[in-house]
């Protein structure tokens, strides 16, 4: 993987920051797609010298969106950007994946909208303050962040999270596409919430992101009005809502239930116990914490064991067979078949990276 350089970061105001057990730098799932010239990895900081921040939409091959049309959240943060649509013929949107790691960071208003969605069975805690508002949401796997153009939000990222970035440009949303509903502008945050259509559509710019042989243009321009399509779709018909169908877990019970998970790692835990602490019986618990997280409690569980693997691998003095005692697995062979299905690499591959 390709990070900025010293002379980038110095000239943003970056510090590096050195890799800890809490903040692994070591990429997830496909390492082809982890490989990537400085000059693509690079590219948002060198936005400056791109397209003037008029009234021009249309973008040239090897630039990213106007200054004014992305955020430079991800560089102030420094997070790992793995693959960029920079370089493709992509003129209506500009994509990126990345590895997140913990931040506090405001974006800015810009003149595109902004999707991000979190890759891999994860879920995290985020605190958005927008609107003179304070959210604080536990993010249920797949669970999406959209900022409409002209809106301005600070996020607070507590856990390392694997994400891809797309942004749309205002040109997208044009009237000769659409017609006049909803301006961009008017559209509603989406703070966590699923929505299984902007899921797909934008999984398969991931896809496409990460294949060898370059797709055409028009498809990537298929999915892009496809999102712009729904995002209209679910701001001017009342039928669509991001308000869960059923009872959500509080914030004080998501709390109870990590600490109490967190600390029986070691433990057979079962269903019972878990919805106990939250206060409810098994088929309330199941239902709710399914319309909080977006996954089961045993893959919540399994999360949580992998993300304290991980931390353990990035300490030398403990053994594969250690590790997976302290995780609750029966033996290596577990969690090696874990890791691997929740990170696309082995235990032993994670720690030499690592």
């Amino acid at each position: 993987m390709v990070r900025c350089g010293n002379d980038q970061r110095r000239a943003n105001n970056v510090s590096p920051r050195r890799p800890d057990a809490m903040t692994s730098r070591t990429p997830v799932a496909r390492e082809d797609a982890a490989i990537l010239p400085t000059f693509a990895n690079c590219l948002l900081l060198r936005a400056s010298h791109a397209i003037d921040q008029g009234e021009e939409n249309t973008l040239s091959p090897l630039s990213p969106f106007p200054t004014k049309q992305v955020h430079d959240v991800l560089q102030k943060s420094a997070a790992d950007i793995y693959v960029t649509s920079a370089g493709r013929d992509w003129t209506s949107i500009f994509a990126s994946m990345q590895r997140e790691y913990p931040f506090n960071e405001m974006f800015g208003a810009v003149s595109s909208c902004l999707m991000v969605i979190p890759r891999g069975i994860v879920v995290t805690d985020v605190t958005y303050k927008l609107q003179g508002r304070t959210v604080t949401r536990h993010i249920p796997h797949r669970g999406l962040f959209f900022l409409p153009a002209g809106s301005a939000c600070e996020v607070d990222l507590r856990n390392v999270l694997d994400t891809i970035h797309i942004y749309l440009p205002p040109g997208l949303f044009s009237e000769q596409n659409f017609g006049a509903r909803v301006a961009p502008s008017d559209f509603a945050p989406i703070l966590g919430e699923r929505d299984a259509v902007l899921e797909h559509l934008g999984a398969a710019i991931a896809e496409i992101m990460q294949e060898d042989a370059p797709r055409p243009s028009l498809l990537v321009d298929i999915i892009a009005h496809a999102i712009a399509a729904r995002l209209f779709a679910v701001n001017s018909d009342p039928k669509h809502t991001h308000t869960p169908s059923h009872r959500r877990l509080g914030q004080k019970q998501i709390e109870r239930l990590r600490d109490f998970v967190s600390a029986n790692l070691t433990s057979d835990i079962t269903l019972a116990s878990m919805a106990a602490v939250c206060g409810l019986n098994n088929e309330e618990f199941m239902r709710a914490f399914k319309a909080t997280a977006g996954i089961s409690p045993y893959q919540y569980v399994l999360a949580l064991r992998i993300a304290r693997a991980r931390d353990l691998l990035c300490d030398p003095s403990w053994t594969l067979p250690d590790i997976a005692a302290e995780c609750g697995f029966s033996h290596q062979q577990h969690l090696t078949s874990t890791f691997r299905r929740f990170t696309g690499r082995t235990p032993a591959a994670y720690r030499r990276g690592a």
